[in-house]
């Protein structure tokens, strides 16, 4: 039997072997010795303050580093400096609301768009209300589909909603959930010709490990991202950066005024943030630490090959995606501008039906051809591309002139 094609990063991406073995260690570790000074020392220091008794048995567990060669590898593929702090949280959510609180410190109007992942949106808005601000969310997506707006249109308007709307905050999604591309670099630039940017919140959970995030670390403030999605580290993690020098400080002591008052903590960033200053104070909740484990041998993977900021190249699924059956012709891509394409594409079926298709059903009809997707009440269907970069993007523009999805879809290969 063929292996399924799996094109559906919506919640998780496939989980990498690496991974997988890592945390059958971890499992077995926590069933054979748990809780022993060993372990501590382990979680501290990594795998190499372990003895040899110790790694003979857990091999798959040989890339952990510590917390901080976790942060640092992180760091690394994020292609962040040195000098940026890293956090890890259970939830992604968390950052986003240490972020929000962080950013209506200093700003009083944040422009977002209606690009942003609606739970994201809503924590930021829930924020605003908090601190007696307000958050003015301006169209983009239909312009985009519909339109054919540019990363220059994008650019252009962005820069005049801000100056419209007195704004002084900005939150965007590096790649959004529906694969528009962002040109988060171009939107500050503009604004910044006219006008001051305090804070910059960029969501970038579709973008790790999927395209550069060179762009969105020269102008945020703080970026958020998670392990499970593109990195494909199968267990959720969320994971924050943040090293502008003019809000550094200011994230710094919103983080530590949370800890100290206890509320709102993630308890994975407290115990991670513990470990990392050197001690745990003995009352931080217990938390599975299992992602930890499975990031960070992902990491390993990904630093090794060198392909996180471009994809995973996979020769297997690379012959799968050009094997797309043609009998899947009757669905037709919905392509934004070649400059706002990401490795994510929408398509929609090319005849319209009076009758209603459930999401069930359509992910059936595209399983029933070996492929995994994504599908939306609306009709769509979304396809993670397993092999991708901007270079191939540009490259291949004759793609908003293909017809079928197995054309589409061959249009982003090597």
């Amino acid at each position: 039997m063929r292996p399924l094609l799996y094109l559906d990063t919506a919640r998780l991406g496939q989980t990498l072997p690496a991974a997988r073995d890592a945390q059958i260690d971890f499992v077995r570790l926590t069933a054979e010795e748990p809780s022993t000074l060993y372990f501590e020392e382990f979680l501290k220091h990594g795998y190499d303050a372990w003895p040899d008794s110790y790694q003979n048995r857990f091999p798959d567990l040989k890339s952990w580093a510590g917390v901080r060669g976790l942060k640092q590898s992180l760091r690394q593929l994020a292609g962040a400096p040195d000098n940026w702090n890293v956090l890890l949280a259970s939830r992604s959510l968390s950052l986003v609301q240490l972020a929000a609180r962080s950013m209506f410190q200093v700003c009083r109007n944040v422009l977002a768009t209606d690009l942003s992942w609606p739970t994201y949106q809503a924590a930021v808005t829930q924020q605003a209300l908090a601190s007696d601000c307000q958050i003015t969310t301006v169209p983009l997506r239909e312009s985009i589909f519909h339109d054919g707006w540019t990363a220059d249109d994008v650019t252009s308007f962005m820069a005049r909603a801000y100056a419209d709307n007195q704004c002084d905050g900005l939150f965007l999604p590096t790649v959004d959930n529906l694969g528009i591309r962002v040109p988060i670099r171009a939107i500050v630039e503009r604004i910044r010709q006219t006008s001051q940017i305090p804070f910059v919140l960029v969501d970038a959970a579709q973008a790790f490990c999927h395209v550069s995030l060179d762009d969105s670390i020269s102008v945020a403030d703080f970026i958020v991202f998670g392990s499970h999605k593109w990195m494909k580290a199968g267990q959720p993690m969320g994971i924050g950066l943040f090293g502008n020098r003019s809000t550094q400080q200011l994230i710094s002591n919103t983080l530590r005024q949370i800890s100290e008052t206890g509320s709102d903590l993630d308890p994975l960033m407290q115990f991670t943030e513990q470990l990392d200053g050197g001690s745990l104070n003995g009352h931080s909740e217990t938390v599975n630490l299992t992602p930890l484990f499975s990031c960070g041998a992902v990491a390993a993977v990904h630093t090794k090959n060198a392909h996180c900021n471009e994809g995973t190249q996979n020769d297997d699924l690379d012959s799968a995606i050009h094997d797309i059956p043609t009998s899947l012709c009757h669905w037709r891509p919905i392509l934004s501008h070649q400059t706002l394409r990401s490795g994510i594409s929408l398509y929609a079926r090319r005849t319209s039906t009076n009758q209603a298709i459930s999401v069930e059903h359509t992910r059936r009809e595209w399983l029933s051809h070996g492929c995994v997707v994504t599908a939306y009440p609306n009709g769509w269907v979304r396809v993670s591309l397993p092999v991708f970069s901007p270079e191939v993007i540009s490259k291949n523009s004759h793609i908003a002139d293909d017809h079928d999805v197995a054309g589409s879809v061959r249009g982003f290969r090597r």
